[in-house]
This record gives structure tokens, C-alpha cells and sequence, in this order.
């Protein structure tokens, strides 16, 4: 099972996936600090550097991997739903909340 965590940008996403996480006796993921950790690179580093494109496209390519992970609550970034057909993975793949 996958529980994905969508909403703006500070809304609490990963500090109630955290505790959702830790009642359900699941694995958390915050996806923006997955892609910080890949890239070796704040989100705003990649945002300046590289570009808002690069960045949504690592975006939807870490929501495909996580996509395959069980008995995960996931955080996803603040604009994750609106781009690609991400929110079409989520919804397939997982409960959205």
C-alpha cells in the first residue's frame, strides 16, 4: 500500500506523513529530500541551476520508483500533482490525501 501526501509547499505534508508513517508501522519518504539527497543539491540550487523542467522531470521519475515501494507515506513536493500525469500514478498506484 501507498499513501501519498499532496498540498502546498509548508502545509504539514511531511510532519503528519512522519506520524501517519509511524501509526501505520509504514516506511516514510519525503520526495523532495530524495531528490535533494540524489542530486547532491537543494531544491532551490536545482531550481536555479538547472531549471524548473529538469527538476519536475526528476520529480515524476522518483514518484515512478516510489510508486513500486510498499507500505510507504509519501510527502510529495508542493507542485508534484500538476505536472506530467503524476496525479494519474498516484491515484492508480496508491490512496491520495
Amino acid at each position: 500500500m501507498r499513501i501519498y501526501l499532496v498540498g502546498f509547499m509548508g502545509s504539514g505534508k511531511s510532519k503528519k506523513g512522519r506520524k501517519l508513517a509511524a501509526l501505520l508501522d509504514f516506511r516514510f519518504v519525503d520526495m523532495d529530500e530524495m531528490i535533494e539527497a540524489e542530486e547532491g543539491s537543494s531544491i532551490s540550487s536545482i531550481f536555479a541551476q538547472k531549471g524548473e523542467d529538469y527538476f519536475r522531470k526528476k520529480e515524476f521519475e522518483m514518484l515512478q520508483k516510489i510508486a513500486l515501494t510498499d507500505d510507504v507515506v509519501v510527502s510529495t513536493g508542493g507542485g508534484s500533482p500538476c505536472f506530467f500525469n503524476a496525479m494519474d500514478v498516484m491515484n492508480a498506484t496508491g490512496i491520495t490525501i
